[in-house]
């Protein structure tokens, strides 16, 4: 099972760009899963999240990669092959 994980904040400016790119991504069999830090903070916590935006790409329940910050659609479809 392949899921990314999206750790963003509604008053951050970076996620919501960030989230402007993603539209424009292919995932494939990735589950996206989003986490707003105000609201779950203790997933961010559990994720040792210590800024936003932060895309987390898990394997088999296995942290593969993570990147903080704006990525654009050619860098979240690297970051989840």
């Amino acid at each position: 099972m392949k899921q990314l994980y999206k750790f963003s904040a509604s008053w951050c400016q970076p996620c919501k760009s960030l989230a402007g790119n993603m539209k424009h991504v292919d995932f494939g069999d990735v589950e996206l899963i989003e986490i707003d830090i105000d609201y779950d903070g203790d997933k961010a916590t559990e994720f040792k999240i210590r800024g936003v935006p932060t895309l987390v790409f898990m394997q088999d329940g296995v942290e593969v990669r993570r990147k903080s910050g704006v990525l654009m659609a050619d860098q979240i479809e690297e970051l989840i092959k």
